[in-house]
């Protein structure tokens, strides 16, 4: 199979920020892409299992959020929200509808997208995450030992996670190791928005929207997402065995498959054909 294949940095308008991406374009795919937002601490690596399983069916992009990643990062006191980045993006390479997939902080970026601009939104799949807490009374930066406290995040990670089937541990600390942490050490602009979200998705298109989550989650992750069912009560749902809040990472070809059977029923819906 032939396809098309884009990676770099894209300056978004203005230059306020500079966004690493990845984006292939299979040459029989359709014009719909599939967007996946990855979590906090992390990066666009996450999506690997998914990048291999679907690029070859859609136009495909991963990109790391501001301040994640090889992308560049905020400013102190210049609110921004991810969701206006990622529609600048999709602005500069064209790409017009999406099929949104999230996990955690990229959940809450999925949301966002549609509230904001739901006519560009064909389906939306969130995991490990729904309606976000409001934002906490500002905290001081954080001036301890940021090693230190990689270490002990991601060991409190792993207690809402399942068992190591695959390696993912390795592949999820390496990406931690690296996160450059400018959200724990600065006073991080508001990216988010929190408690707009509901009001303006009330107000928005109906889409086919799928909650997934692994059944070893946080109960603080199932919240999230309850909350987003109680508003969203048509949403088809997914709870995942052995595994917790990076199920996508934890058990892929599980995750593959029912995010590629939602996919399915929401092409159906929208009457255009979908993939294989």
């Amino acid at each position: 199979m032939k396809w098309r294949s884009l990676s770099g940095m894209m300056i978004l308008h203005g230059g306020e920020a500079e966004l690493y991406y990845e984006y292939t374009v299979p040459q029989e795919a359709g014009d719909t892409a599939l967007v996946f937002l990855h979590a906090h601490s992390v990066d666009l690596r996450m999506w690997e299992p998914q990048a291999a399983a679907f690029g070859r069916d859609y136009p495909l992009l991963r990109y790391d959020l501001r301040g994640y990643g090889q992308s560049s990062l905020p400013q102190e006191g210049e609110d921004y929200l991810h969701a206006g980045d990622l529609r600048r993006l999709l602005e500069q390479l064209n790409i017009e509808a999406v099929h949104l997939v999230g996990l955690s902080l990229g959940a809450f970026v999925a949301l966002d997208y549609w509230a904001l601009y739901p006519e560009k939104v064909c389906s939306v799949t969130v995991a490990s995450a729904g309606i976000p807490d409001p934002r906490l009374e500002e905290e001081a930066p954080f001036t301890g030992d940021v090693n230190t406290f990689k270490r002990e995040w991601y060991e409190g990670l792993l207690a809402h996670c399942g068992p190591d089937h695959n390696g993912y541990r390795r592949r999820l600390w390496s990406m931690i190791s690296d996160w450059k942490a400018w959200q724990l050490t600065h006073r991080e602009p508001e990216c988010l928005l929190r408690e707009r979200l509901l009001p303006t998705l009330q107000e928005s298109l109906p889409v086919p929207v799928c909650a997934v989550w692994g059944e070893q989650d946080s109960a603080g992750a199932k919240a999230s997402l309850r909350l987003l069912l109680d508003h969203v009560p048509q949403a088809a749902t997914a709870e995942l065995a052995d595994a917790g809040h990076f199920c996508s990472m934890e058990v892929p070809e599980v995750f593959n498959r029912e995010l590629r059977n939602f996919l399915r029923k929401a092409e159906s819906v929208l009457n255009f054909p979908s993939a294989p």
